[in-house]
């Protein structure tokens, strides 16, 4: 049952070539983590998930192109709509949960940055938030229509219970505001903290490069606004009707394909950052060539540096230091236990794994002469 027509080839091409790039992004995600910096973390994880929702996305829209989406009504047959319908709402599915953890992943970087207690509820509140507003748009994909068959068969006798076109705008628009929320928040909880300007504008920028998949989260908003603005009408008299609104096999395309570009772009904008490492790797630099910026693992640091860099969690604890005597043995100054820098912006700010950004405190302990000390006590 094989129906490739229209804008079926198109969709092919354009699903799949996105879903290389995202497989190169992840690659070269976990390479700079696992091999280079040798640390993965939580959000690590959470891309690959994504990924892997990614492509079940692509496969499921794959099928439905075979079956008949990018088609007119009336070039398919009933048997073919209901199938290429069936696998549309899966893929979309997959592309909602890839959704939340993508969000879940940019957030849960910027946790390991922030170290305020309410930044960390804050972003926690965008991961819940996220993931329960994705979730419920899933469900309710399926529940608008009584029976469900009708969700795939429109020709089946059957009440419609909700507007779902509405219901994925929200969805679309709220995860549009996330990603600009993300975005916009790093150059504020980066105010206070201490930085040289090129440090400053390189993180900050690099950071929110989620812009750019809010404004395609926008631009699918629109398209799911204009779903079924032209009234179709079909051979055998049959309108498919979706939520009180006239839609064909075809009209649903610009909002698939610019989800399938926004979820990229979103995986791109929380990947980027991390690749730092890769990209001084690249040029033949050395991973700790960005000792200037701040303290280092040299014996210019002034004060005790705790867990820097982005060794691995089990190299260290926080209160972990060593001490280092100077040669003229009247001071002692702590520097960095077991971390070195991966040259990413969380090296830059000086992130731990379990305590974000750390003060560091200058102590110096200044040692009298002996004879000084004695002639003190005898008098």
């Amino acid at each position: 049952m094989v129906h490739l027509s229209g804008l079926g080839s198109t969709i092919i091409i354009v699903v799949w070539i996105q879903t290389a790039l995202a497989i190169l992004l992840v690659l070269a995600r976990l390479y700079t983590r696992r091999v280079i910096i040798r640390a993965c973390g939580y959000e690590d994880w959470l891309i690959v998930a994504t990924l892997i929702l990614f492509i079940m996305f692509s496969s499921f829209t794959t099928a439905a192109a075979l079956s008949g989406l990018g088609s007119h009504y009336n070039e398919l047959t009933l048997e073919e709509f209901v199938w290429s319908n069936k696998m549309e709402i899966a893929g979309q599915t997959c592309n909602l949960f890839a959704m939340a953890t993508c969000k879940a992943a940019v957030a849960t970087f910027l946790l390991r940055l922030v170290v305020v207690d309410w930044h960390k509820y804050f972003l926690y509140g965008c991961i819940t938030s996220t993931t329960i507003v994705c979730i419920l748009c899933a469900v309710l994909d399926f529940l608008q229509s009584t029976p469900i068959a009708a969700v795939f068969n429109p020709m089946i006798p059957h009440k419609i219970n909700l507007n779902m076109t509405v219901n994925a705008v929200f969805t679309s628009i709220f995860t549009a505001f996330i990603d600009f929320v993300l975005a916009l928040f790093p150059w504020y909880f980066l105010a206070s903290v201490q930085l040289k300007r090129k440090e400053r504008m390189t993180v900050c920028f690099s950071l929110s490069l989620g812009v750019f998949a809010g404004a395609c989260g926008l631009v699918r908003a629109y398209e799911l606004c204009a779903l079924g603005s032209h009234d179709y009408t079909f051979p055998l008299k049959i309108n498919t009707i979706l939520a009180n609104r006239y839609i064909t096999i075809d009209d649903t395309v610009p909002f698939t394909l610019w989800g399938f570009t926004e979820l990229l772009v979103s995986m791109a904008c929380g990947t980027i950052p991390v690749l730092r490492p890769l990209y001084k790797q690249l040029r033949g630099q050395s991973k700790s060539s960005d000792g200037d910026s701040g303290p280092s693992n040299s014996a210019r640091n002034t004060g005790p540096a705790y867990a820097l860099g982005s060794a691995r969690r089990d190299e260290f604890d926080a209160g972990e230091r060593q001490v280092q005597h100077s040669a003229a043995g009247d001071s002692e100054r702590g520097f960095t236990a077991g971390g070195m820098d991966n040259a990413s912006d969380e090296s830059i700010l000086r992130d731990t794994w379990k305590y974000g950004i750390t003060e560091t405190t200058v102590v110096d302990i200044v040692y009298a002469k002996a004879n000084d000390i004695e002639e003190f006590y005898t008098k």
